[in-house]
């Protein structure tokens, strides 16, 4: 009988260890999961940044361009462009504090603040197309 009592703690045994490296085993997975999903979000806000960074650079080397072409104009195209232009950079401004913005949501208003930053972007995108249109 002894026995027979000493193998059925062995099995009661053996059975909640099994159940308890199961357990330990699917709070690792959930954590890895975690970081796993965390670490694609962060490679993605990081992308994002960089891409809208890189974009907004070239936006303001256009309108550089154009605030030189416009300089060497004459009067009545230069009162235009001086006033596109002056929209141009008020609408960039918007974009900087979008930016900031942006790099300081966090994973919860980032969508958000990336549709707000997307269409900031397409509205200046479409004022420098416009201004760059009445200058020629």
């Amino acid at each position: 009988m002894t026995k027979t009592k000493h193998m059925t703690v062995v099995i009661c045994m053996s059975f909640l260890t099994m159940l308890f490296l199961s357990g330990l085993v699917k709070i690792v997975h959930g954590e890895e999961r975690k970081t796993s999903i965390k670490q694609e979000y962060s490679e993605e806000q990081a992308e994002y940044k960089q891409k809208s960074k890189e974009k907004l650079d070239e936006f303001d080397k256009n309108i550089e361009q154009l605030a030189v072409e416009a300089k060497e104009a004459g009067y009545k195209v230069k009162a235009e462009s001086n006033k596109g232009l002056e929209e141009l950079k008020e609408k960039r401004a918007a974009l900087k504090d979008h930016m900031e913005k942006l790099e300081a949501s966090s994973k919860k208003t980032w969508e958000a603040a990336k549709e707000k930053m997307n269409e900031a972007m397409d509205d200046l995108e479409k004022t420098y197309n416009k201004v760059r249109a009445d200058f020629k």
